[in-house]
């Protein structure tokens, strides 16, 4: 068994029981206007309204809904959050329109680079954490350390609040299918394709190619140099696709494809993928952990061919490599031109979603590692009832190395459509990885001249 990370924070259990007691109620619905906050002459309560568009049907109002309702109760007669539906694909161009107008919500939900970069940040419309997590040393001590440092400008000052807490994608494999007692993730890819031999991998190539991007994600960080290729990629979008790392990765990925994917891979979706691992067609699939909730006994109505999700186990890629942009914006940033008593509540619930008993709350709902925050007995306790967020939590280790996904250091034009359309013409033969490297770097030149 690999020792886990520990960093200071020590948590009682109980605490999590109590947080996670709000879990089934929903905020109210608002009609008021975007960012809209008030306080109250009769009782003092500040309160605001935030667009999300984690509400309603959308899979993230899952898990956030109940927790702006956990905030509102713990501050209660003080605090008070409403939320106001906004549909995902229509919100950031809700919040730069309301940014031009000068009425960005106190609690604005963004991490898109550029639009933070080139204009919220430059225009002085984000508050400056910076001071506030200096005066908060032990929640300064839970965030990524990769996540603080790429939210620091040269100044010092702090505009986006860093993320506690990573996802590392890796894969799941069907024990009923392989049955193997190896430790993979501290192979090689050579090691690990030997050990697999003829078993299959769920991929997908139709739209993003999702599955088959995270496998040579896996095979570009094996290569030498191909850690720093991928890292190097999230400031600057990686546009010429000749580096060796990466043509050796699309071997290897060529390989996987012609040798080792399930039946109806080429041209399938990630549903399809999907649905081939949950029906004993693969004995593989590549996803991050929010997956474990369909291989759960409530989803069973989704699994077929005596497949069975107690079989399913977990493990980060060979090489101790989790996929994930630890050195990214977190989710939230405060509006600068927001009233001192707002940024207050703001501030407030900032600390709240990241004090120990939330954080373990989310972990245990939609799954990953928050590396600087020592676990308490009750959510080591529930989070083993998951098996594969188990094994997930084990490889997570202080030798694991954190990568960005391929699709996400490259032209989004190219990673949501080229990438995926390309790869067909690899698994048939019909290309040779400099075939497949050229393609994508000429893509990636059309993308960026436009």
């Amino acid at each position: 068994m690999k020792k886990k990370r520990i960093f200071a924070g020590l948590l009682a259990g109980a605490v999590l029981t109590a947080g996670l007691a709000g879990c089934g109620s929903t905020p109210s619905s608002s009609t008021a206007p975007s960012g809209s906050a008030a306080a109250s002459g009769a009782t003092g309560v500040v309160e605001v309204t935030i667009p999300s568009y984690k509400t309603g049907e959308n899979v993230g109002a899952v898990f956030f809904e109940p927790q702006v309702e956990r905030f509102n109760q713990a501050y209660e007669g003080k605090y008070h959050i409403t939320l106001e539906s906004v549909p995902q694909d229509t919100f950031l161009d809700q919040m730069k329109m309301l940014a031009q107008q000068g009425e960005l919500p106190v609690l604005v939900q963004s991490g898109d680079v550029d639009w933070l970069t080139n204009v919220v940040y430059p225009n002085g419309l984000a508050y400056d954490l910076s001071g506030w997590l200096d005066e908060h040393p032990d929640l300064k001590a839970r965030l990524l350390p990769d996540g603080l440092a790429f939210c620091t400008d040269d100044s010092g000052a702090v505009y986006s609040m860093p993320l506690a807490t990573v996802r590392p994608t890796g894969f799941f494999w069907n024990s009923a299918l392989w049955d193997t007692q190896e430790d993979l993730s501290a192979m090689t890819m050579d090691q690990f394709i030997t050990a697999m031999g003829d078993q299959k991998i769920a991929f997908s190539t139709a739209e993003n190619g999702w599955v088959a991007a995270l496998f040579l994600t896996a095979a570009i960080a094996d290569e030498e140099g191909g850690i720093d290729w991928l890292q190097a990629g999230v400031e600057n979008r990686i546009t010429d696709f000749s580096e060796p790392a990466f043509v050796n990765a699309i071997a290897t990925l060529q390989q996987m494809l012609q040798n080792n994917a399930a039946p109806n891979s080429i041209g399938a979706t990630y549903a399809d993928a999907a649905n081939s691992f949950m029906s004993n067609q693969a004995a593989l699939i590549a996803n991050g952990p929010w997956m474990s909730s369909d291989f759960a006994e409530t989803n069973s109505a989704n699994w077929s061919n005596g497949f069975n999700g107690a079989d399913v186990r977990a493990a980060l890629f060979p090489g101790q490599v989790g996929i994930a942009n630890t050195a990214t914006y977190g989710e939230w940033f405060i509006s600068a031109n927001a009233a001192p008593e707002e940024i207050e509540l703001a501030l407030a619930f900032l600390e709240f979603i990241n004090s120990p008993e939330e954080l373990e709350a989310y972990l245990l709902a939609e799954g990953g590692d928050a590396p600087g925050l020592t676990y308490s007995d009750g959510f080591k306790e529930e989070q083993g009832k998951t098996q594969v967020l188990a094994d997930l939590a084990a490889d997570t280790t202080a030798d694991t190395v954190f990568v960005p996904c391929i699709l996400d250091v490259i032209p989004s034009s190219v990673a949501n459509s080229d990438f995926g359309m390309l790869l067909p013409s690899l698994a048939d033969g019909t290309f040779t990885p400099e075939d497949f490297a050229q393609r994508m770097t000429q893509a990636a030149t059309e993308a960026t001249a436009e």
